[in-house]
């Protein structure tokens, strides 16, 4: 049986993005055995959701700085601005479309989603009993009732609640992800 590879979306944004080379360079090996069939990557439409969100307000952030706005001016204007956030997306939207579609669609990245009430008991345990917030538990729930095998985060405190629950690595931190390499994708 394939194993699949769940990613979160910050991990997406370092491989997008070029934040982090180590997380960047195991996303690119990823992606390799993915392309020949050794694995399957899979995400969320709640992933998905959240890196469009996350591009967008990236892009405005960086226009920000480069119009060197202070760190508190360029927060009050995030988002509540409207007019200010919709023009500088609107001049970013076609690329910010196109690397999404480019990682998601091109690479044939497989997207999950809930499909239903069966989820409810899981969703609520999760909330409840690990206190994930929703955004969270609706993308840790999705990777669950899709059979991931592999929950790979940069969200330190997600990957310590939901480890007993699927093999969680956080790609940022340099021991979990050279476990990850070697007792993962040198097995593979």
């Amino acid at each position: 049986m394939v194993q699949i590879v769940f990613l979160d979306t910050d991990v997406i944004l370092d491989y997008l993005e070029n934040r982090n080379r180590e997380v960047r360079d195991t996303v690119a090996q990823l992606l390799l055995l993915h392309e020949k069939g050794k694995i399957v990557l899979a995400t969320s439409v709640y992933n998905i959701a959240e890196l469009i969100d996350k591009e967008f307000e990236i892009h405005f952030i960086g226009w920000c700085l480069n119009e060197r706005m202070s760190y508190d001016e360029t927060i009050s204007k995030l988002r509540r601005d409207e007019k200010l956030f919709r023009e500088i997306s609107s001049k970013n939207k076609d690329s910010i479309k196109k690397e999404i579609e480019d990682f998601i669609f091109n690479k044939g990245i497989e997207i999950f989603s809930l499909s239903g009430t069966k989820e409810y008991e899981e969703l609520f345990n999760l909330i409840y009993e690990r206190n994930l917030k929703s955004q969270d538990a609706l993308i840790v729930t999705t990777a669950l009732v899709n059979n991931a095998t592999y929950f790979l985060s940069n969200d330190s405190s997600l990957v310590n609640r939901i480890g007993d629950l699927i093999d969680s690595y956080n790609l940022r931190d340099k021991n979990l992800r050279e476990a990850f390499r070697s007792n993962v994708l040198e097995a593979i």
